[in-house]
């Protein structure tokens, strides 16, 4: 079936696009609503990146039925084409060979456009109930993926995660972090370009540690300095790939006495069988000025080696040396 058959005649065609409209006009309200009483998204909407009343009613049911299936469906699903005739179940998913196969027999095609999956199909009759039995049919034939998922990464679904903070606890410490470290980001590249426009020769300890001290995120910039001063040689430092936690890390050594003190502040210390040393612990309030002074209490309590640290030799710091150390 396609809009150039009979049955798509204008009539049934305006029929379409009055449901479209129907649906459009209901989802602009409830959104409206949702936002104003309650801007929390739940741990499905986080992980979607939508609030559920931004896709079109009718396909809640649709939506929460697949994502129990392991597919995170796109808020651009529902009503397609110039008169709302096609419909659509976009996302971000795979579908093999055997489910397209099964789905052909229902006369429903999968298109892909760059990376977004489209099952798409032409409903007999400009009729609700029926478009969601055929919905049902669909969500029936598409195999449970049993894994877990995965964020929504589209552009949309980032920006809905970046402007809204989460009802639940855990969620929302994870945004509340998110945003902090992006603040501190935002810091750096800035103080980056001052520091490359106005002084780019390399101080002592900045030959040592492979970077200008500008490219240490500022609430460890302090402590990573002191540690080197102190004989401790350190690779990486600031946020976790979690977010939420912080670490220095490094080719050195803690002692058993300052571990157990560390220890009493909340910091793990891990050393590898080679040396090699991490130092993390997770803040208890998004506050860089309190992490900055957590990391300065801890720099302080290392002992001091009586020398500087040796030159970092990771590759990265290899490669900064070679472009800025003039010979």
């Amino acid at each position: 079936m396609n809009s150039n058959d009979p049955i798509y005649g204008k009539r049934v065609l305006d029929k379409f696009s009055s449901l479209r409209d129907l649906e459009d006009k209901r989802r602009n309200e409830t959104i409206k609503h949702r936002v104003a009483t309650n801007p929390h998204p739940t741990g499905f909407e986080y992980i979607v990146g939508a609030f559920i009343e931004m896709y079109a009613p009718y396909l809640k049911s649709t939506v929460h039925k697949l994502f129990k299936k392991g597919y995170v469906i796109d808020t651009s699903s529902g009503f397609c084409g110039n008169y709302g005739e096609l419909q659509a179940i976009n996302g971000y998913f795979p579908v093999n060979e055997v489910t397209k196969s099964k789905l052909c027999g229902l006369k429903v095609k999968v298109h892909i456009r760059d990376n977004i999956k489209s099952i798409l199909f032409y409903p007999e009759e400009a009729d609700m109930d029926k478009i969601l039995a055929k919905l049902k049919k669909i969500t029936a034939i598409l195999p449970d993926r049993k894994q877990a998922i995965q964020q929504a990464k589209s552009i949309e679904a980032s920006r809905f995660r970046s402007g809204y903070i989460p009802q639940s606890p855990t969620l929302r410490r994870q945004r509340l972090f998110e945003r902090l470290r992006e603040k501190t980001q935002e810091r750096m590249v800035n103080g980056i370009k001052k520091r490359f426009a106005t002084n780019p020769v390399l101080t002592e300890i900045e030959r040592n540690l492979g970077i200008f001290v500008e490219m240490l995120e500022p609430q460890v910039r302090a402590a990573v300095l002191t540690m080197n001063r102190k004989g401790y040689s350190t690779d990486k430092s600031g946020f976790t790939k979690q977010t939420d936690g912080q670490m220095i890390e490094g080719d050195f050594k803690i002692d058993k006495v300052t571990t157990g003190k560390l220890e009493k502040l909340g910091v793990t210390v891990e050393t590898n069988p080679s040396g090699y040393t991490k130092a993390q612990f997770f803040p208890d309030k998004v506050d860089i000025n309190k992490i900055k002074s957590k990391w300065n209490r801890i720099a302080s309590l290392l002992p001091d080696q009586g020398h500087s640290a040796s030159a970092s030799m990771t590759l990265r710091s290899r490669e900064f040396r070679n472009k800025y150390v003039k010979s």
